[in-house]
């Protein structure tokens, strides 16, 4: 093969190698966008969840509520007031009070509207919504409920539907700890606060007739 020659299939692999580098920047770049928008994600999500106690703990207006996980005592043995972590309450900024006056038991079923989304992210500044039993804007007018078992839910859910009432709608931030924790669900990241708008459209209490709003 004279040199004339090589010089030729030199200059068409170029194009090729070209191609096979572009499409592999493609490739790596698009991985590198999946995992940067949840890097660190554990972090970020504690962050958020201290960032939200903290605007709760400064609130003057009476629309914010810190619960304790009902699974945890408000003091320890010997009547003292217990000391935990953020992550062991859940935050709940309530947009609508209901006229309800009757809270739901652990045993009771419920109707709930909601929306779950995760934290704010580069893509999502809303944050992604993984779960809703609604589209578009909330109308409880419209809107077929959700049944539920108080006491068949994550322990953030259960905490906060102890404490509403009916026609009550919530927004609520739940840590991790009392959500899936370490475990990754179909939609949820490992690790994630989950934030709910809820409506608690109505209670069914056993021997009791359902009430609905």
């Amino acid at each position: 093969m004279n040199i004339k020659e090589l010089l030729y299939k030199a200059l068409s692999i170029i194009p090729l190698l070209g191609v096979m580098m572009g499409g592999l920047c493609l490739t790596s770049c698009e991985e590198t966008d999946v995992v940067d928008e949840y890097a660190n994600w554990k972090a970020r999500n504690v962050e958020f969840i201290d960032s939200i106690a903290k605007v709760a703990a400064n609130d003057t207006t009476g629309k914010w509520l810190r619960l304790l996980s009902f699974k945890l005592n408000e003091t320890d043995i010997n009547g003292n007031t217990a000391a935990y972590s953020n992550e062991n309450y859940i935050y709940c900024y309530i947009k609508e009070k209901g006229a309800g006056i009757e809270h739901p038991l652990f045993t009771d079923t419920v109707f709930v509207d909601y929306r779950g989304r995760l934290i704010p992210t580069a893509s999502y500044p809303e944050g992604k919504i993984f779960d809703q039993s609604y589209k578009g804007e909330f109308n409880s007018a419209t809107i077929v409920p959700t049944k539920f078992s108080v006491g068949g839910v994550i322990v953030g859910w259960s905490t906060a539907l102890q404490q509403m009432s009916q026609g009550d709608t919530w927004k609520v931030y739940i840590p991790a700890n009392l959500a899936y924790g370490s475990s990754k669900q179909t939609s949820i990241p490992a690790h994630s606060v989950l934030i709910f708008n809820m409506h608690l459209s109505g209670i069914y209490s056993i021997g009791n007739s359902m009430s609905k709003n």
